[in-house]
């Protein structure tokens, strides 16, 4: 009778720790409400007394490449709804900018379009400096590169497709505190939104960018663009002499060239109809252009495409069929 008694009391024990431990919560790890939970703060910060500042003691996150194409960090990004006014949304993200051992915090606050799903301006925060930017079809997942690994800078990267696949990016460094805009290229960096297809700007991580800048003369086209960073943080680009167009046409206005562009003499006189291709172009006043026996002549232009030194007046479209004049 007493081993049944025994036998009874220690079932109604494990019943009742059972029943104890279903009601002492979540598991450890998990959040049951949809409250904010608050992380680690980033850079420099005021103490409760508000004085000087005190910089967080956290190690910055390891940085791995974002993808094969160059120097390009996967970094973590919050996006949330801005509660302040002006801002639509907050992205944020921590990275060592300046190479201190010291995670910045980064946050872009964006402005959408009233009539459209775009974004048009921003303000960039790292710690406590801020610079505002306007622009068009700006994608806010901003990025963070290493644009030479000779200096212990990352730089902030922002693109956007502007108004008319007008691509832009603008870099950003943190050095001394400071927040400056670097340089404003033409090429979208990274993935274009909501597709795998990569943009043109390529950084090589020794302080070189390629890209594809639009031409500034005669037509709608690109051309390979380079920038070099120089010690004086600065983003220079690489100009060269001639640029290729290799644009085939055909000629509906009877054309005047030179031999050279520093001659003055009369070269080669194109007439209606003639099949020709316009080869070179220095992106300022001169083009080449082939006839159908090799031969090389040039003509000048002014305001983009206005003919100089010509019969009739008139743009390089009234002179010329297969021009590329997209917008």
């Amino acid at each position: 009778m007493k081993k049944s008694l025994s036998t009874l009391f220690l079932v109604a024990v494990l019943i009742a720790l059972i029943i104890g431990c279903s009601k002492l919560g979540s598991p450890i790890g998990t959040v049951e409400n949809n409250d904010p939970v608050e992380t680690a703060s980033y850079g420099p910060a005021e103490d409760e007394a508000g004085d000087e500042p005190v910089v967080s003691e956290e190690e910055p996150p390891v940085l791995a490449p974002e993808t094969e194409e160059g120097p390009l960090f996967d970094i973590k990004q919050t996006v949330t709804a801005s509660q302040e006014e002006g801002f639509d949304k907050e992205i944020a993200a921590g990275a060592d900018l300046d190479g201190d051992g010291v995670t910045d915090r980064i946050v872009l606050k964006t402005k959408t379009n009233p009539y459209y799903d775009e974004v048009i301006s921003y303000v960039l925060f790292v710690n406590e400096e801020e610079i505002s930017y306007e622009g068009s079809m700006i994608d806010p997942l901003f990025h963070v590169v290493n644009i030479s690994s000779e200096d212990p800078y990352l730089e902030i990267a922002v693109s956007e497709e502007g108004p008319s696949s007008d691509f832009l990016t603008v870099f950003y460094r943190y050095k001394d505190r400071n927040l400056t805009r670097l340089s404003e290229i033409q090429g979208f960096l990274g993935k274009y939104p909501g597709t795998d297809t990569i943009g043109d700007v390529v950084l090589d991580g020794n302080g070189r960018i390629t890209t594809k800048t639009r031409g500034a003369v005669i037509q709608t086209w690109f051309y390979d663009d380079s920038y070099l960073l120089t010690d004086e943080d600065q983003l220079v680009q690489e100009v060269k002499e001639l640029y290729p167009l290799d644009t085939e046409v055909t000629l509906l206005k009877k054309l005047k060239t030179v031999p050279s562009r520093e001659s003055s003499e009369e070269g080669y006189v194109f007439q209606i109809g003639e099949r020709a291709v316009l080869a070179e172009t220095d992106n300022r006043e001169w083009v080449s252009i082939r006839n159908d026996k090799d031969e090389v002549f040039w003509f000048q232009i002014r305001n983009h495409s206005e003919m100089i030194g010509q019969e009739e007046e008139g743009y390089a479209y009234d002179y010329f069929e297969g021009l590329n004049m997209a917008d």
